[in-house]
């Protein structure tokens, strides 16, 4: 019967590590995915504005910092004229704890590129 109880409490523990392991797969997915909807939101503003205003650059750095995300460079295009192609690269790390065996974290930098180009434009209602 005490052989039962220990088999069960090591096999216990090896499923919740890997369980634990599958589910921290996901989180620089979900990382990537935040910074993307950051910077969609500023290309937006590219081009309404037909470029990169400084005051969006500066949302876009503390709004990714408030997300975890550090050693961000932001490059855009600064001004151009309607129907001119405008782009946005932003490259940043982001840090996470990650399981690396059953008992043992550890720190991992993912590096997340986003390079994209619009059309500057104008809205008219």
């Amino acid at each position: 019967m005490a052989g039962k109880v220990a088999v069960f409490g090591i096999l216990f523990v090896v499923l919740m590590g890997i369980f634990v392991f599958i589910i921290e797969f996901f989180i620089p997915l979900s990382a990537k995915s935040d910074m993307n909807i950051c910077c969609r939101k500023t290309l937006l503003i590219m081009e309404l504005e037909c470029g990169l205003p400084y005051q969006a650059e500066q949302e876009l750095k503390s709004d990714m910092e408030q997300r975890g995300f550090i050693n961000i460079v932001v490059d855009g295009t600064s001004s151009a004229k309607q129907g001119e192609k405008i782009r946005l690269s932003v490259e940043a790390d982001y840090r996470y704890s990650r399981l690396e065996g059953i008992f043992i974290r550890r720190d991992c930098l993912q590096h997340m590129v986003y390079n994209k180009a619009s059309i500057a434009r104008k809205v008219v209602n």
